[in-house]
């Protein structure tokens, strides 16, 4: 059997390998396996995301993404992963060690450095729960933007005491933007308000919803909305 197919038939069996476990099968010298490997991912038969690594077209990019670089799937993954927005994620977002992207076939994966791991689950890919998911979102704002984390939170059911035990420690304008977004929700179950109510004890000093662009003042939040009420709530209008 050639080398060439059976590189394909490991490289499409295993999902994800490393060039020296590819070396160690024995198929030719080290030199002939890179030159072959090289042309292979040039003929778009498999994906070469980073020095060493191969992937197979079929391996699912959720995972291949917690492999090349252990961390969990957050932000807007994590959302359309828990059902929580429709639009499938092209960028594929993980929390982890530090920062930097990969590009597998249509994917883009993003790393982004984790605050903690407290709240990440293993099913069904290393992932963050429902309310870990939120709590990256509204630290990674401009990632995600807040049309999505106002659906995500309108959509979803969480446990205020679950999401109070991830934000301990965070500022006041974390909450002022947090209470900001749950006022404008059309719903709110108890568990959202138990949120709300305690966000409004930990309105302090003036803050901006995004950046520090001019915006509309909110008093009751003491908040610069900068992104604006139309947009948060686009989804809801449509």
């Amino acid at each position: 059997m050639k080398v060439a197919t059976r590189l394909r038939e490991y490289v499409k069996k295993a999902g994800f390998v490393e060039f020296k476990v590819l070396d160690s099968l024995g198929l030719t010298s080290s030199n002939s396996l890179r030159v072959t490997l090289n042309r292979l991912v040039k003929a778009g038969e498999f994906y070469n995301p980073a020095r060493g690594i191969y992937v197979s077209k079929d391996a699912d990019p959720f995972m291949i993404a917690t492999v090349l670089k252990p961390g969990y799937l957050s932000l807007g993954t994590a959302l359309y992963l828990h059902h929580l927005i429709e639009e499938y994620p092209f960028t594929v977002f993980v929390a982890c060690g530090g920062r930097g992207s990969f590009r597998l076939g249509e994917h883009e994966l993003r790393y982004f450095k984790a605050k903690s791991y407290l709240g990440a689950i293993e099913k069904p890919y290393k992932m963050a729960s429902v309310e870990k998911a939120i709590f990256d979102c509204l630290l990674h704002a401009d990632l995600v933007g807040y049309a999505k984390i106002a659906k995500a939170l309108h959509g979803s059911e969480i446990s205020a005491k679950a999401f109070l035990a991830l934000s301990r420690g965070e500022d006041s304008a974390f909450f002022q933007r947090l209470g900001y977004i749950l006022s404008l929700l059309p719903k709110l179950d108890k568990e959202k308000q138990k949120l709300l109510g305690h966000c409004r004890k930990k309105v302090r000093a003036n803050a901006y919803l995004q950046g520090r662009r001019k915006g509309k003042h909110v008093p009751d939040w003491k908040l610069i909305d900068n992104v604006g009420e139309k947009v948060i709530l686009s989804w809801w209008q449509q």
